[in-house]
């Protein structure tokens, strides 16, 4: 099979996974069971694929760098965005969670600028504006509609772009399996530090529901590593955009949602926008995740 193929289905099927996990999560636990203790248990059994890799594939001679700070940095920063996300399936359709997350694309450009001193041009800086209109119809803030679950979304998209970021300041110096091992390590210890006062015994077969959710998920983030050091940039990153157009039709199939047209025109104004970012950046010769033997993305931690 050609390696672009290849990579092309390997990208798709990581965000298709990462939609059903969403859609699991959604369906049978996040009514049942605190936020931080799903977390605790879909962190736990991530790990097993990144283990895996980490036998078969890296190495463990990859966990030894001086950047462990940066790594657990984003293990939090990944657990607090989790979290958001899970609570915001109690109450929010996926075509109302998506789009807002699609933000932090936008939202890295402007830490680029700013943080990373990289050249932004008019018509970059247009795109991110009208991104950030195409936000602001899908949660239409200041009506009955939206509410804090949706602003601590803003929140969530914000510690995805940080994410990003730091991915491309320190990606050329850390293992892509290596950010994902620490993200788990992170999240799992820190979640399991508060979930000890909340928990809630696991009812029936629910264990095996969260044991197959975090090895699935696990291994959703393996599928888009591989994409992304198959793929060249400018292919790979629009592939996120599955994820939005398969969050819709889940939201459909499984929960009968189905988004209004205030949710259609903003999502086709984020992902216009987004693409219009993604090609400029290829244009001019950046590159979203740094070099090509480095790209990666905390996919475990909700990096996507």
């Amino acid at each position: 099979m050609n390696k672009n193929i290849l990579g092309v289905v390997s990208g798709i099927a990581g965000y298709l996974i990462f939609v059903l996990v969403d859609t699991i999560i959604k369906k049978f636990l996040v009514n049942g069971y605190p936020v931080l203790q799903i977390n605790f248990y879909i962190t736990l059994f991530a790990i097993i694929p990144v283990l895996f890799a980490l036998h078969f594939i890296s190495g463990w001679r990859v966990l030894l760098n001086n950047k462990i700070h940066i790594q657990l940095l984003r293990g939090v920063s990944g657990l607090i965005c989790a979290a958001i996300i899970i609570n915001s399936f109690k109450k929010h359709a996926f075509s109302e969670i998506y789009p807002i997350l699609f933000s932090a694309p936008l939202i890295l450009t402007i830490f680029s600028y700013y943080i990373l001193k990289e050249k932004v041009g008019p018509r970059r800086i247009a795109a991110v504006l009208i991104g950030f209109v195409g936000v602001l119809i899908v949660s239409r803030p200041g009506t009955i509609h939206f509410s804090f679950s949706l602003f601590l979304l803003f929140i969530g998209a914000i510690l995805l772009a940080v994410n990003v970021l730091l991915i491309r300041v320190y990606a050329n110096t850390q293992s892509a399996i290596a950010f994902g091992f620490y993200g788990c390590l992170a999240g799992l210890i820190i979640s399991g530090s508060f979930v000890y006062n909340t928990y809630i015994p696991l009812k029936d077969l629910d264990i095996f529901v969260f044991v197959i959710v975090g090895i699935i998920a696990g291994s959703g983030a393996l599928c888009i590593s591989a994409a992304s050091k198959i793929l060249e940039s400018s292919i790979f990153a629009p592939l996120q955009y599955f994820q939005l157009v398969a969050g819709f039709i889940f939201g459909h199939l499984f929960f009968n949602d189905l988004p209004d047209l205030y949710e259609i025109i903003g999502s086709i104004v984020i992902i216009l926008s987004g693409l219009f970012i993604i090609y400029r950046e290829y244009k001019v010769g950046l590159r979203p995740f740094v070099s090509r033997d480095s790209r990666s993305r905390d996919f475990i931690n909700r990096g996507h």
